[in-house]
């Protein structure tokens, strides 16, 4: 069975039952309703707007994209990379970033995108201040390495790569929460940028 539609010249559609052409339709939203009103004649729609489905088709999307980030998460805790951050030196700093994540995630569920915006970009500056930091102290421990004795050179050299951790990882970990937040406002937010 198929329906045939009547071929109308682009430009000239027919005009819905009780509308003239050339009459102007304004739409008003009145407490749920809808209303659409010409000059020929007034329709009403009373069905109210699904307020609990747009939140419902949301919460839906976002637990989701939140599930895929577990997995990931859950991959490299596997392969044994995700706790290497938190060992050591830099652990309070990382977990300090993974904290403001957090934060960030939990502004995303409740749609708060200026704010997730704003921990977003404020993730990557404290994962900078983190390599500032392991950098001081990686140069610290080199400033004293003028000796000849092995033990001397051991300590400073694991105390430069100490330093090197704790600025890489503390990096990877801010760049990382602020791609995870973009993503979060790019697909769910519907924010450009």
């Amino acid at each position: 069975m198929s329906i045939v539609t009547p071929h109308v010249p682009f430009g000239r559609r027919p005009a819905p039952d009780g509308f003239r052409h050339g009459s102007v339709a304004s739409f008003q939203r009145n407490g749920g309703s809808v209303e659409i009103a010409s000059d020929a004649v007034t329709m009403r729609a009373s069905e109210p707007v699904p307020h609990a489905a747009t939140q419902i088709a949301f919460l839906s999307r976002c637990v989701v994209l939140q599930a895929i980030g577990v997995a990931c998460v859950a991959a490299l805790w596997i392969v044994g990379l995700a706790d290497k951050p938190f060992e050591g030196v830099n652990a309070p700093l990382c977990w300090l970033i993974v904290g403001i994540g957090a934060i960030g995630i939990a502004c995303v569920f409740l749609q708060r995108w200026n704010d997730v915006q704003w921990i977003a970009t404020h993730v990557v500056r404290l994962g900078l201040l983190g390599t500032v930091v392991g950098l001081i102290i990686a140069f610290s421990a080199a400033r004293h390495g003028g000796s000849s004795d092995v033990n001397e050179v051991k300590t400073m050299i694991t105390s430069v790569v100490d330093g090197m951790y704790v600025s890489l990882y503390a990096t990877l970990l801010g760049i990382a929460t602020n791609l995870w937040l973009k993503i979060n406002l790019r697909l769910l937010g519907n924010v450009h940028g």
